[in-house]
């Protein structure tokens, strides 16, 4: 139980260490879409330049991808994939839930090609990578 208290309290620390680097002032969206992107159709789609975030959780979960680009929190229910569009440099991307137990998994890729992933026996991940 201290290892899942002490994953979450990482978990917030580089949450809160993203937001002071934001100069976005636009709400989060989790539709998929990146801000900074043409596509506004609020769909998931993507190029083969996109980094794409999957989380794989049966339930509801949270998080945060975080890196040079700035910050954007991410939700979902469920087995989920998110665009972060076509970003480059150090990307942190923490997933957590405080509603249950159980695995979790998280997959950061770029056309396809793992770029680094990690599974859990309980409800937390982290990645941090270069893209």
């Amino acid at each position: 139980m201290l290892q899942i208290g002490l994953v979450v309290l990482v978990c917030c620390i580089v949450a809160l260490s993203g937001c002071t680097t934001n100069n976005d002032t636009s709400s989060s969206d989790t539709s998929g879409s990146d801000a900074s992107s043409s596509n506004d159709s609020g769909t998931n789609a993507s190029n083969s330049d996109d980094v794409m975030v999957t989380v794989n959780y049966d339930g509801n979960w949270g998080g945060s991808a975080s890196g040079e680009f700035g910050y954007k929190g991410l939700s979902g229910n469920g087995d989920q994939t998110v665009n972060l569009g076509n970003i480059s440099g150090t990307l942190t991307v923490s997933t957590w839930t405080t509603e249950g137990s159980g695995p979790m998994s998280l997959k950061v890729t770029r056309g396809g090609e793992t770029l680094g992933e990690e599974s859990n026996s309980y409800p937390s991940a982290t990645v941090t990578i270069t893209v």
